[in-house]
């Protein structure tokens, strides 16, 4: 087990230091130029870290890529919680939405396509980022059936992939613009079908 004197010894700060540079830089050209100009050459130049360095933590560029990615964004689409779980769930699809709009979008597109030929790439986008957004909806989703906003038999896995599969669809194939009012439209149509039928009398 490390003592506090070896979690503090500068080799292990140099070496931290050195892997969030790595991190950094990686982010950025990411945000610049997409999976499509993304190399470990251009990392390693940014960051000033050595090739072998790189390599010896990040195999490939595909794994490099999503943990800079997570690192960068652990954060995003995280919406405050109200006392509707209707209203949460809009409010975190515009989010993830406006997410897919901008630059970070493209670089998601990127990641996901490169997941193809790397199947650690997707596996960490899937962990890191899709795992842990759905265990929020699926909290928001469980809370308004508590709540009785939606009906008590409600699949929510098939729920979850109605509200959020066209939204991956719209990213990946542009048949939409995911602007708010696609947003608004979608969520009407879906929670429509499961909200919780009027209580009679």
């Amino acid at each position: 087990m490390s003592t506090a004197a070896e979690l503090h010894r500068p080799g292990r700060k140099r070496c931290e230091e050195t892997r969030e540079a790595i991190l950094r830089a990686a982010y950025h050209l990411l945000e610049e130029g997409g999976m499509g100009k993304f190399t470990i050459e251009g990392v390693a130049a940014r960051s000033g870290a050595a090739k072998t360095t790189i390599y010896r933590w990040w195999p490939t560029k595909g794994r490099l890529a999503a943990e800079a990615f997570l690192t960068s964004t652990a954060t995003a689409a995280m919406v405050p919680e109200t006392s509707s779980a209707i209203a949460d769930l809009r409010a975190h699809m515009r989010l993830l939405a406006s997410i897919f709009r901008s630059r970070v979008g493209y670089v998601i597109a990127g990641l996901i396509a490169e997941g193809h030929s790397d199947p650690e790439t997707i596996e960490a986008y899937r962990v890191g980022i899709v795992e842990r957004r759905t265990r929020i909806t699926r909290t928001i989703i469980e809370r308004g059936i508590a709540q009785g906003e939606f009906r008590p038999d409600l699949d929510v896995e098939a729920a979850l992939d109605a509200l959020y599969s066209p939204l991956y669809t719209g990213l990946l194939m542009g048949f939409n613009t995911l602007d708010d009012d696609y947003i608004d439209r979608l969520a009407d149509t879906v929670l429509h079908g499961i909200g919780a039928a009027p209580r009679a009398g």
